[in-house]
C-alpha cells in the first residue's frame, strides 16, 4: 500500500492536538509505503518509515496511491481497545521501541521486511 501526503495540517477534533500539524515532518506530495495500519478511538493511523523512524500518522494527511495491502500484515486487537494490522515483527516485544532507539538487531530485522513490502508482495 502506498500513500501520498496531501496536507500538513488538519482540523479534526477527534485527532489529538499533537497529531494535527506535521509541518517540518512531512512534505506535501511525498509518497510513503505503509508498513501497518492502526485503528484507535475512531482514528485510522498509517505507519510509515521516513528513512529514520517508523511513525504513525493519521490517515487524514494522505490519499491512497496504491491500495494493495501487504501480505505481511496480521490483525490483532490491542489491550487498549485498538485494532492493528501490522507485520508480525512489529508485535515482537520491544521491537518498535528498540527500532526507535536505532538498535542494530531491530534495524537488521526490518530491512528484509521493508524490501518485501516495497516490492508490494
Amino acid at each position: 500500500m502506498r500513500i501520498k501526503c496531501i496536507t500538513l495540517k488538519v482540523d479534526n477534533s477527534q485527532i489529538p492536538l499533537i497529531y494535527q500539524n506535521y509541518t517540518g515532518y512531512l512534505e506535501i506530495g511525498s509518497e510513503f509505503w505503509v508498513f501497518g495500519i492502526r485503528f484507535y478511538k475512531c482514528i485510522t493511523y498509517f505507519c510509515i518509515f521516513d528513512g529514520h523512524h517508523l511513525i504513525e500518522v493519521p490517515s487524514d494527511f494522505f490519499e491512497i496511491v496504491d491500495n494493495k495491502v501487504s501480505n505481511e500484515w496480521t490483525i490483532k486487537i490491542m489491550g487498549n481497545g485498538g485494532v492493528s494490522l501490522w507485520p508480525e515483527l512489529f508485535y515482537v516485544d520491544m521491537f518498535l521501541e528498540n527500532f526507535g532507539e536505532r538498535e542494530v538487531l531491530e534495524r537488521k530485522a526490518f530491512e528484509p521486511l521493508k524490501a518485501r513490502i516495497e516490492a508490494n508482495l
